[in-house]
């Protein structure tokens, strides 16, 4: 494996970059700064839950975010979030909006138990995803994914990421070192 930027990692294809787009979906009870990072950063983002938030739920929100590749506000946020768990990344081919995402990554939000009890899942959390997501059957892992193309999440403190594909209908994880000097 070659040691690689965060940005190779997340932009694998210089000639894809018109026909696909890297969001990132930040957990903001990692960071009381996220919500305001967001807000005031100029990116197309969207917050996962619904409706008029309290000010406190506001802040802890997931937040859906569009990171163009070379943008200043981009860097700024992976400088400054990479290797803290801010958050997971979702890459999708370009026709897929914001919304549509928003739509589907909200239906795992809620998870029932076997007792019926309805939970939060907090799978935006990159150590909760690379943890659920290999014990994933393909189906589970295709429902997941739905009108995604991959999803990637920060490991080992950032110094790897976990890309997580669909191939010949089964899931295949690929780690990538990262170059944190990058960033």
């Amino acid at each position: 494996m070659n040691e690689a930027t965060l940005q190779n990692t997340l932009w694998a294809d210089d000639t894809e970059l018109g026909d696909w787009h890297v969001h990132w979906l930040l957990d903001g009870a990692r960071d009381p700064d996220i919500a305001n990072l967001v807000r005031s950063s100029g990116l197309e983002h969207t917050c996962l839950f619904s409706g008029q938030l309290h000010p406190r739920l506001q802040a802890a929100a997931p937040y859906l975010v569009h990171l163009p590749l070379g943008s200043p506000a981009t860097t700024e946020l992976l400088k400054r979030g990479w290797g803290k768990a801010w958050g997971i990344f979702t890459i999708a081919k370009a026709d897929i909006t914001l919304a549509e995402q928003r739509l589907h990554l909200k239906k795992f939000l809620r998870v029932q138990t076997e007792d019926g009890k309805l939970l939060a899942f907090r799978y935006y959390d990159p150590r909760v995803l690379n943890t659920y997501l290999p014990t994933c059957t393909s189906e589970e892992f295709r429902d997941f994914l739905g009108p995604l193309a991959r999803f990637i999440a920060e490991s080992d403190g950032g110094n790897k990421a976990l890309e997580f594909t669909l191939h010949d209908d089964a899931m295949r994880i690929q780690e990538h070192p990262v170059v944190r000097e990058s960033l």
